[in-house]
């Protein structure tokens, strides 16, 4: 790993309002009135995304590689939801963290797990041609 600074046992708090956006409605999953599994995803690999972008390199980034989510709790409109990850393992260049997301009154919405790659963005790059 380039990066000296990243280590295991960093944690990142992210929090947001569910908006009609995120709603299993809108994204046409459900009919449902209350937060998408595919938005409480992206916002879980958002605030992974937060956690990490200060410690690469520069031409660095990450990629998803794999995630496990156990979502059982639903939120609707207005409700807040707060995201906490936690890196909890670096194995070269795999990272691997624990999740977990809350609601407004400090309830479980959902807990899990998460891996992302550090990639080199030029050499991934000419991977897709």
């Amino acid at each position: 790993m380039e990066s000296n600074a990243l280590e295991e046992g960093l944690r990142l708090t992210l929090e947001k309002r569910v908006e009609q956006s995120d709603l299993a409605s809108t994204q046409e999953t459900s009919h449902v009135e209350a937060l998408s599994t595919s938005k409480l995803i992206m916002f879980i690999e958002r605030a992974v995304a937060n956690l990490i972008a200060p410690y690469l390199d520069e031409g660095q980034d990450t990629v998803s590689s794999e995630i496990n989510i156990k979502h059982f709790k639903p939120v609707g409109l207005g409700g807040k939801v707060r995201c906490i990850v936690h890196l909890k393992f670096i194995d070269r260049k795999k990272l691997f963290f624990d999740i977990a997301v809350f609601d407004e009154y400090h309830e479980e919405v959902a807990i899990g797990a998460h891996s992302r790659y550090i990639i080199n963005l030029d050499e991934f790059k000419k991977t897709l041609k």
